[in-house]
This record gives C-alpha cells, structure tokens and sequence, in this order.
C-alpha cells in the first residue's frame, strides 16, 4: 500500500512538472514560495517592499502578467511554516509541481471526507460524478492551478468538524490554531466553532487551540518583533486590490448608491441568520454543530468579508452533504437530480469563466462566478433542514445532521 501510494505521488509530481513547465501559472503558490525562500536564503522580511519586488520579478521570468496587480506575501508570519519545505527547493518549477501534488491529495481527502461526514453510500455513477465535479470543476481545478491555500485550509477545516464530532478535542484544537494561517475566508467558520465549543464546555479543545496558537504567535514575534504590523499593512493592501470583492461590492460596482444600500441590506440579513443559527447551535449538540459549520462556510462567502469564487471550493463539504440528503429523500429517483445539479454547476460555472476571459487567461474573474454555487449550496442545506425537522415519514440514514 505504501509503494503504491508513492508511486502515486511520484506519477502525480511527473505530470504536474511536464504541465508547471509551460504553464505561466501558480501565482498564488509563487508569491508564497519567493517571500519564504527570500527569508530563509536572505533573512529578509517576507512583508519587506524588497520581498514584494522579488516576487514581482518571479513573476515577470515565469512570464506572469502581474501589471495592474498587487502580489504580497498576507499570511501570519507563521503561514510560512507551510512553505518552508517547498522553498527549500531552489527550482520554482520542481517545487510548484510537488505542491500540485499535494493539493491534488487534498482535493480527493476532502471528497471523500465530506461524503463519510453521512456515512454516503454512494452509487458508483454518482462516486464518478462527484470525484470528476470535484477536481475539474472551476472551484476545484482553478485553485489547484493557482497554487492556491484555501484547498489546503478546507481540508483543515473540514478536520477540526470531523474531530469535534468525533470527541478528538487535541486534533480539533491544533487544527483550529493552524487554520488561522488564512483568516479571512475561514474567519466566521472559526468564530462560531471557538463559541460552539466555549458554549458546551469542551475545554480541552480550548486549551489545545490556546497553547498552539500562543506558539504559533510567539515564534513569530521570535523571528520578526514588528511582524505583525507588516503583516496588517500587507494584507490592507492585498485586500483593496480585490475587485470585485463580494456580491455587495459587484452591486456598488454596478449600481453605486442604490448597489450600497443593498449590499447594507444583504450583510444584515446574513449577519442576522448566521447569529440565529450560531444560537440555535449552541445549544443543539454535535450533530446540530455539523449543520451549523458548514452552512456558515457558504454565508461568509456573502456576508460582505472580502473572498473569491477561487475559494469556493470551501463549499465543498456543505454541496455533498446536500447531495447526500437529496439522494436520502428520493433514493434511486435523486440520482438524475444530483447529476443535474452537478452537471450544470460545472458546465454554468465553466461556461460563465470562458465567457467572461480574455485571451491570455489573465483576466480578473467574473463577478457572475459568486452566483451559483453559494446559492445552490444554501438552498440545499435549508431544503434538508427542512426535510429532517418536519416530514415524519422521510427515513434517513445515520447522519451527523440531526435537526430535530
């Protein structure tokens, strides 16, 4: 098993080094991996104006289009702890492939964990369907290509609800600390397990996540006494360069004052249900925490905290779990509907990307991409909590997800 899973490794990496070579691409991975190496090969500040012309040179020899662009190193000094391995390797392209491989790995993890989150016995077609959505998906394959974190960081995300159901507070708590490695698309999810977790007396996840996270921050300040005012400054300057940056901020785009006022409206209302929900959670026990994790990684994606449907691949978890109570509503007869959905999730989202691009593939991505996924993903999961609280005659299998 373990020769097979290297040669795996090793076929993957292969393959990601034949496609990294003539690709200008990994621009995420890229600026990532030229602030760590510069600190560990110069000793220089990853958030130094310095780094940033680095990066912008790395860019410009992997024939990178990066006018117009602003590519900073925005992670807590400690993000580079993910990094350090990957810049130990001197060739760019070497080190973008392996990285490659290892999202890829945690693309199929997060797959297949998010269908154990309902104990899913799949149908072989449906298997296929998901696994093929998954990785050549638009939210799946982009960020791959990109080099982006946030696969890696849903997959870290979807570990601390596995280890909370499961009762392994020490795991829950280490994962939360790391986590934090990208605050902001993640930052609601981990408020409400940190208050899901206060509010039922689970102390140890607490304590685990507290010594962690105090290391975490004390190494840092070890290496770089102001890190964290350049990190803020960064991370400022890299957030304003998003645009758009969220529906609210399409709608001001579009409709100035009249796109402001309704961006207000939307951010209280999502603020409004995901307190309901946080409240209703508190108090709901595990399986109610399940529910609640997933469906506020879908509403912080509107509620006005800047992301990008290249992090959408987030939902992941909670579009499975709604799969799933679809499939255990209507048993053989869903099957058409999941294909459905899924197949016009991947062919809308795609279709919408190639419409939308330019020539070079270096256009921004279009504002239409906060659409589809977000809101099919919130009506699947209010439709099962619907289905769970209210049909008597609705038989479901063992899932986490008791809203009763």
């Amino acid at each position: 098993m373990a020769v097979a899973a290297i040669l795996l490794f090793l076929l993957l990496t292969l393959i990601n080094h034949k496609y990294a070579g003539s690709d200008a691409g990994g621009v995420d991975f890229l600026t990532n991996w030229t602030a760590t190496r510069t600190f560990i090969t110069a000793g220089q500040s990853p958030y130094s104006l310095e780094t940033s012309q680095n990066i912008q040179e790395m860019l410009l020899k992997q024939g990178v289009d990066s006018v117009g662009s602003v590519h900073k190193f925005a992670l807590p000094l400690y993000g580079m702890l993910v990094f350090s391995p990957f810049a130990l390797i001197k060739n760019f392209i070497l080190a973008r492939a392996i990285w490659m491989t290892v999202l890829e790995l945690c693309l199929i993890a997060i797959i297949y964990l998010s269908m154990q989150l309902s104990y899913w016995k799949i149908n072989p077609i449906l298997l296929i369907a998901l696994f093929l959505f998954g990785l050549f998906g638009f939210q799946g394959i982009m960020p791959l290509l990109d080099g982006n974190l946030i696969i890696l960081v849903t997959l870290m995300a979807l570990g601390i609800i596995i280890a909370i159901h499961n009762k392994k507070d020490e795991v829950a708590g280490l994962l939360i600390a790391f986590t934090t490695i990208l605050p902001l698309p993640v930052g609601l999810f981990l408020i409400f397990v940190l208050i899901w977790v206060i509010g039922n007396h689970r102390k140890k996840v607490l304590e685990w996540f507290t010594a962690t996270f105090l290391l975490l921050i004390g190494f840092s300040f070890a290496l770089i006494p102001n890190w964290f005012l350049q990190f803020l400054q960064n991370i400022i300057e890299t957030d304003r360069a998003v645009s758009p940056g969220s529906p609210g901020e399409v709608l001001i785009n579009r409709w100035g004052d009249i796109g402001l006022r309704f961006s207000i409206i939307i951010s209280i209302l999502i603020g409004l249900v995901i307190l309901f929900e946080w409240w209703q959670a508190v108090k709901g026990g595990n399986k109610r925490f399940v529910w609640t994790a997933l469906l506020t990684m879908v509403l912080s994606t509107w509620s006005g905290i800047k992301t990008s449907p290249l992090h959408y691949v987030i939902l992941y978890p909670a579009l499975i779990i709604g799969l799933d109570l679809i499939f255990e509503r209507w048993k053989a007869k869903a099957i058409g509907i999941v294909l459905a959905i899924l197949a016009l999730l991947f062919l809308g989202n795609w279709a919408i990307f190639l419409l939308t691009m330019s020539a070079n593939f270096q256009t921004g991505i279009s504002s239409f991409l906060f659409i589809p996924l977000p809101i099919t993903t919130i009506v699947l999961l209010y439709w099962s909590k619907w289905w769970i609280g209210k049909s008597a005659s609705l038989e479901i299998k063992p899932t986490l997800i008791d809203l009763k």
